[in-house]
């Protein structure tokens, strides 16, 4: 009899590892967890979590905060959003992630201990219906058509549910530290943050003009002043905490701020003339300035928008602005008139600018937009707008330097 080739152990060997030959372990199918829906009904809401291919799940409660945890397994795969804000029925939100090879954790984010709760099957995956102890959930039962008792035994309050992870320590969850969902975004409601960006800002009113008279000749001269603000590059460093307004999560700041910008400054003056009467002569200078401004506010932004890795808070900021401006300063302007005494022959030695200190409070409100790159670091995109219209003695009225900015930047959060 003809002895086997050697090559064909080593052939079989590779068809076994070959990620197809899984058919032999009756295991074909890839499963994911592929989608995450609810729907409010009445003082209840239902979570809907659709699964493909074959699974099986336990249950477990953390505290401190409370939360509800679903360990599913094997899955291969998750499509799903990673977080899913509900704020209902005493459900937050419901947040997801890989914990370990082919297990998806699921974690509802609970109110209080106080939550009811009822697990079903489904062809799809789990259905899971949360009401608040103390109101009716007004859920018919599946099979008995009978709205469940708050005594039920499908529904029994998370402070007081036992399961085989409990029952079980052996085979239960690693200690609590660890059996939290690893790299998941949107915890903003515990914890602090820094933040740091920059930007662009653009005056909303652009141009300011003031027209102020000076003694000459025994006569009055008029200076008109036009100032044309450019775009300031505001540069900010922040930092703050979270906390909840009832189960909106509220973000508290302090900022400080670094303002540059340049203006282009153009004057003309009306020069009596020495002796004729109605017979002025105009003199134009033009000059560009360059003005720091320091800024420190204070925001409370309430979340507005959560999907997934996105976040979107708005709110108001109050703050206090204080710099230099440049202006003219008329008490010392000094006129070079020289015969005939035509509008070439008058100048204006030295050029009269003072430097002058601003400091007003402003209000404003921000929009924060974040994109969570993990727990630690998000990118950031803060829109906002400010009114600050300081009033100016010199010039005898108020110079509005209100502002719309955009500035990126990261946000560590600890």
């Amino acid at each position: 009899m003809r002895k086997a080739r050697p090559f064909v152990p080593i052939v079989l060997a590779i068809l076994l590892a070959w990620p197809g030959s899984y058919a032999f372990a009756g295991r074909v199918e890839v499963s994911d967890l592929q989608e995450i829906t609810f729907v409010k009904a009445g003082a209840a809401v239902e979570v809907s979590i659709r699964v493909r291919g074959e699974f099986g799940n336990d249950v477990f409660k953390l505290t401190k905060p409370e939360r509800l945890v679903f360990d599913l397994s094997p899955i291969d795969t998750i499509s799903a959003t990673p977080q899913t804000e509900i704020y209902w029925g005493g459900v937050l939100r419901v947040r997801m992630g890989k914990f370990k090879t082919q297990v998806a954790r699921l974690v509802f984010d609970l109110e209080t201990a106080a939550v009811n709760y009822r697990i079903g099957r489904t062809d799809a995956g789990l259905k899971i219906t949360f009401w608040k102890e103390g109101e009716d959930a007004l859920l018919p039962d599946e099979k008995t058509g009978i709205p469940p008792s708050r005594k039920s035994s499908e529904a029994k309050p998370v402070a007081e549910m036992k399961t085989k992870a409990e029952a079980q320590p052996e085979a239960g969850p690693e200690p609590v530290a660890e059996a939290q969902p690893a790299a998941l975004p949107g915890e903003h409601e515990r914890g602090f943050f820094v933040q740091i960006g920059g930007g662009l800002g653009t005056f909303l009113k652009s141009k300011a003009t003031f027209s102020r008279f000076f003694p000459l000749y025994g006569k009055l001269g008029e200076m008109t002043e036009t100032y044309k603000l450019k775009l300031n590059t505001p540069s900010s460093l922040s930092a703050g905490g979270y906390l909840k307004a009832l189960v909106v999560p509220v973000k508290l700041g302090l900022a400080i701020e670094y303002w540059n910008f340049k203006s282009d400054g153009a004057f003309v003056f009306t020069v009596p003339h020495p002796f004729l009467p109605d017979f002025p002569r105009t003199l134009r200078l033009a000059e560009e300035f360059r003005n720091y401004f320091t800024s420190v506010s204070a925001f409370g932004l309430f979340q507005v928008y959560a999907n997934g890795r996105l976040t979107m808070f708005a709110g108001p900021e109050i703050g206090l602005a204080f710099g230099e401006y440049e202006f003219i300063d008329k008490d010392k302007i000094e006129f070079d008139d020289q015969p005939p005494f035509f509008a070439d022959d008058v100048k204006i030695t030295p050029k009269p600018y003072l430097k002058k200190s601003i400091s007003s409070l402003w209000a404003g409100v921000q929009a924060s937009i974040e994109y969570s790159l993990s727990r630690s670091f998000s990118l950031l995109l803060n829109l906002r707008a400010l009114y600050l219209n300081p009033e100016i003695k010199e010039l005898a009225s108020t110079f509005n330097l209100s502002q719309a900015h955009a500035q990126i930047g990261f946000q560590y959060n600890f």
